[in-house]
């Protein structure tokens, strides 16, 4: 849980960046900064999701607690719709959009990392304790 904790750190610091330059677009180097912080940010998630869909959710799925499955059920699906929303923001925000809409992607860019600040929070505070909660639950059983 530490690296992927980790991981939520180095996409935050990412989104806080984006998040200071959306509201400053003046210029196409502007944009272009704010586009290559998105594309930063997109293969960041790309590992990190794909790190929790192989293991996280699954093993939460699987667990002997049904307050477990249901929040990996819970949050595997509500994590789709965040997904469905990144990947709409990811593609509409060329370097040209942003330039030509710069006030739009300022909100859009708000939007969506506050949307994403939330979902991280919610892992860091309950589905990765829950894991950690199931490992060590396994651990003992083991033993």
């Amino acid at each position: 849980m530490q690296a992927l904790r980790a991981e939520h750190r180095s996409i935050m610091a990412m989104a806080s960046r984006l998040g200071g330059l959306a509201g400053n677009v003046k210029t196409r180097a502007d944009a272009h900064d704010a586009r290559t912080l998105v594309v930063a940010i997109d293969h960041l998630l790309h590992a990190h999701l794909a790190e929790e869909d192989d293991n996280l959710y699954p093993a939460l799925m699987a667990a002997g607690d049904e307050a477990a499955r249901r929040l990996g059920a819970e949050a595997f699906e509500e994590m789709g719709g965040i997904v469905g929303a990144w990947i709409h923001y990811r593609d509409h925000w060329t370097p040209e959009a942003i330039l030509d809409q710069a006030g739009r992607f300022a909100a859009a860019t708000g939007g969506v990392m506050g949307a994403l600040s939330l979902r991280l929070e919610m892992e860091n505070d309950v589905l990765y304790p829950a894991m950690e909660r199931l490992m060590g639950a396994d651990e003992r059983a083991a033993a």
